[in-house]
C-alpha cells in the first residue's frame, strides 16, 4: 500500500498552496496522523498529516515552493512497496500542471555555465550579473523580486521593503527568515520616529499612560484623525474582551486543525454584516419540511431546529466559518458546537449544543429544550438565532466564535397569480463575521451554500435519522 502525497485544498477559493516546513525527512518512517508537512494558503496555515503510516519514499516539492492544490508533494508508502506506478503517476501530473516550468528548468540546466549548475546560472540570470548588472537591473529588481506568501506577510508586519531584502531561498526567493534578518539589522533610528508620528490630546496620552495602552495600535477619531480619550477607553475595552476570549482558547482536541495567525490588533476587533435573500424554492423547501417532520415524527419541532440541520450542512463546505479568534488565532474546529439563540420562558438566552452536527433532529430538539443558557463547558464555534423566534439583533451571541447567522422567516412576497396576488414565504439570512478572521467574500459564499442546502432540508433532516434512530 502507498499513496501520493498532494498539496490539499483549504477552502473552495484556493488557488495555490505554499510548503512551509516538511516536518520529516525523505526516508523518515512515520505513524498514521502524524505530521507530514506544513502548508500555507492565501489564508490559512495547514498540517498535512500522514493518511496511513509508512515511510516518506519521495519528495517533489522543496521548502518555500508553491503549487495549485492537488500536485503531488510526496509519496507515501511501506519501506519495501513498490512505488514505480505512484511515481509515473505524480511524474505525469507535475508534467501536465507545470509544463513551462519544466521548459525553463531545462533550458537553464543546458545553458549552465561548465562548472556551474542551473541554480546558478538562474539566479544569475534573476539577479543581474552580481555588481556588473548594471542600472537597468537596479531599476527592474522591484518587478521581480520573489518571495514566498510567508515573507510577504512578514514584510508586511514588519514594514520591510522586500526589494531591498537579499533572498537565500530557492533561486534566491525571498524567506521569512530573510525579512526578519532584515527587520534586525535596520537601523535604530528608523524606530525612533514612529511616536512623533502619532496625534493625541493630551488627555488621551495620560489614559493611555494609565490603562496601558499602546498609543500606536489606536485609531484616532478626533479632529484630523487625533487620538482622543474616548478612542484610549475604547482600545482598552477591547483589549479586555481579547484577553477574555483567550481564556476560552479552544479545547486540546483541535489542536493542529487549520489556522490562521494574523497580528492580535485588538483595535482592528469589529464585526460587519452579509446578508442574502433565498430563493422561492429554498424558502419553501424550509417551511414544508418543518411541517412535514412535525406531523410525520417530531410535533416538538420547530423552524429552528431545521435551520440548525441546513446550518451545519453549510459549515461542512465553509471549515473557516466554524472557528473561533483568540490571541491572534483563526482556529478551525472539527465539532460543530453550536451556540443556538432561543427564548427560554419568554427571556432571549443563548446556550451551546455541543457536536450539533452528530444529533438527529429529535436529539437536536431535546438539546435546545434543555439548553440552560449556560452551554456547559463546551466552546461555541458557531452561533444560530431564528428572528421569528427570538430577538437575537444579529449579533455573536457566544464569543470567541467567529460568526452568527440570523434567519428571518416571516417575510412575504407577493407573486402574481390567477386571481390577483398571491402571499409566498420571504426569508432572508444575516451572517454577522469578525473581519479578523472572515472577509465579505468569505460571508457571502456561506450564505449562498446555506440557501444552497435550504432547498435539499427534507433530505438533510431524513439524513440525520439515519443510523441513529
Amino acid at each position: 500500500m502507498g499513496y501520493i502525497v498532494r498539496m490539499p485544498k483549504l477552502g473552495l477559493e484556493m488557488k495555490e498552496g505554499t510548503l512551509l516546513e516538511w516536518t520529516v525527512a525523505e526516508g523518515e518512517e512515520v505513524a498514521e496522523g502524524d505530521q507530514l508537512a506544513e502548508i500555507e494558503s492565501e489564508k490559512s496555515v495547514a498540517e498535512v498529516e500522514a493518511r496511513e503510516g509508512g515511510v516518506l519514499r519521495r519528495v517533489y516539492l522543496e521548502v518555500d515552493q508553491t503549487v495549485p492544490p492537488s500536485t503531488p508533494i510526496g509519496i507515501l508508502a511501506a519501506p519495501d512497496a513498490d512505488i514505480s506506478d505512484l511515481e509515473a503517476e505524480a511524474e505525469a501530473d507535475l508534467a501536465e500542471e507545470a509544463p513551462d516550468v519544466a521548459g525553463v528548468e531545462a533550458e537553464a540546466a543546458a545553458s549552465a555555465p561548465e562548472g556551474g549548475g542551473a541554480a546558478e546560472s538562474a539566479a544569475a540570470s534573476a539577479g543581474g550579473g552580481g555588481a556588473a548588472g548594471g542600472a537597468s537591473a537596479d531599476a527592474s529588481a522591484g518587478a521581480d523580486v520573489k518571495a514566498s506568501p510567508r515573507a510577504e506577510k512578514r514584510a508586511e508586519e514588519l514594514g520591510v521593503d522586500l526589494s531591498t531584502v537579499e533572498g537565500t531561498g530557492p533561486q534566491g526567493a525571498i524567506t521569512a527568515d530573510d525579512v526578519e534578518t532584515a527587520a534586525e539589522s535596520a537601523p535604530a533610528s528608523d524606530a525612533s520616529t514612529e511616536p512623533a508620528d502619532v496625534k493625541a490630546s493630551p488627555r488621551a496620552e495620560k489614559r493611555a499612560e494609565e490603562l496601558g495602552v499602546d498609543l500606536s495600535t489606536v485609531e484616532g477619531t478626533g479632529p484630523q484623525g487625533a487620538i482622543t480619550a474616548d478612542d484610549v477607553e475604547a482600545a482598552a475595552e477591547a483589549q479586555e474582551t481579547a484577553a477574555a476570549a483567550a481564556e476560552s482558547a479552544p479545547a486540546a482536541r483541535d489542536t493542529g486543525e487549520i489556522r490562521r495567525i494574523v497580528p492580535d490588533d485588538a483595535a482592528a476587533y469589529r464585526h460587519e454584516r452579509a446578508t442574502a435573500v433565498a430563493d422561492e424554492a429554498g424558502a419553501t423547501a424550509l417551511f414544508e419540511t418543518t411541517e412535514a417532520v412535525r406531523s410525520a415524527f417530531e410535533e416538538r419541532v420547530t423552524m429552528t431546529d431545521v435551520l440548525a440541520v441546513v446550518a451545519s450542512a453549510a459549515l461542512a463546505d465553509h471549515p473557516i466559518v466554524n472557528a473561533t479568534y483568540a490571541e491572534g488565532t483563526h482556529q478551525l474546529h472539527e465539532s460543530r458546537n453550536l451556540a443556538l439563540a432561543v427564548d427560554i420562558e419568554g427571556e432571549p438566552t443563548a446556550g451551546v449544543i455541543p457536536d450539533a452536527d452528530e444529533l438527529s433532529i429529535t436529539e437536536l430538539v431535546e438539546a435546545r429544550q434543555d439548553l440552560g443558557g449556560d452551554g456547559g463547558e463546551a466552546v461555541p464555534t458557531f452561533t444560530l438565532a431564528n428572528a421569528g423566534e427570538t430577538d437575537a439583533e444579529g449579533r455573536l451571541v457566544n464569543e470567541p466564535a467567529v460568526a452568527a447567522l440570523e434567519v428571518d422567516p416571516t417575510g412575504q412576497r407577493a407573486v402574481p397569480g390567477n386571481d390577483g396576488v398571491d402571499l409566498r414565504p420571504l426569508v432572508t439570512a444575516s451572517l454577522t463575521y469578525d473581519t479578523r478572521a472572515l472577509d465579505g467574500a468569505d460571508a457571502e459564499a456561506f450564505l449562498e451554500s446555506f440557501f444552497d442546502h435550504a432547498e435539499r432540508a427534507s433530505e438533510l433532516v431524513l439524513g440525520s435519522y439515519r443510523g441513529r434512530e
